[in-house]
């Protein structure tokens, strides 16, 4: 599983190196305050990963943590009292 995970991190990083290599012309983001200047493919990459963390946080919140809570409150329904043990009497050896 290792070797598969390394080979999908070096293919990304191939991918990331191309998308970069590709578009080395230069542009400028206009944002409400400043002004962004930055290569197209730094752009592209940052504009992916920033949807990946969006994403996974609107899934982590509408998906993820209603989950848990419903797997806590179906473990608080099934989880039965235990019964005392009664204290074990002594044995003096008469």
């Amino acid at each position: 599983m290792k070797v598969f995970r390394l080979l999908v991190l070096l293919a990304v990083l191939l991918l990331g190196l191309i998308i970069g290599a590709m578009n080395m012309d230069e542009m400028t983001i206009n944002l409400l305050f400043t002004q962004l200047k930055t290569s197209i493919g730094v752009a592209i990459i940052a504009s992916l990963l920033i949807g990946v963390i969006v994403g996974a946080g609107l899934v982590l919140v509408s998906v993820v943590i209603p989950l848990y809570a419903q797997l806590r409150r179906a473990n608080k329904s099934v989880a039965t009292p235990v019964a005392p043990v009664p204290p074990s009497q002594s044995f003096d050896g008469r």
